[in-house]
């Protein structure tokens, strides 16, 4: 996974996440502890993907409850802006999962696809 981070506004720190291999694996504390999200902007790969987002430091994809999720269909660009934020107690966690089940991920969203995320430390 190729992950980089960056970005400041006056007044609030915001990180800016741009993942290239948005893949089944678990993403964790992208935020290093409490933070709220701002926007996603996913461009999907080939195969519906569901993006999974979640409220703990070190979620256990199939295992841990996510906070939200969003189906974002093969080969489309998804955009959501929040402009009050969604906040997060613990910490911003996500994968991409191929089903909307959040019991089984053995097998996991196999295509790459790219997420941009921008979100504040609490």
């Amino acid at each position: 996974m190729a992950i980089t981070r960056g970005g400041r506004r006056i007044g609030t720190t915001y990180n800016v996440s741009i993942d290239t291999a948005l893949t089944n694996t678990m993403v964790t504390d992208i935020t290093g502890g409490a933070g709220t999200l701002y926007s996603v902007d996913v461009d999907a790969g080939a195969g519906n993907l569901f993006l999974k987002f979640y409220d703990a430091t070190a979620p256990v994809l199939g295992t841990t409850v996510p906070l939200m999720g969003f189906l974002i269909p093969s080969g489309t660009n998804f955009t959501l802006s929040l402009p009050e934020g969604i906040p997060f107690a613990n910490s911003i966690s996500y994968a991409a999962t191929s089903t909307s089940s959040d019991a089984s991920e053995t097998g996991g969203y196999g295509a790459t696809s790219t997420i941009r995320l921008v979100a504040s430390n609490s």
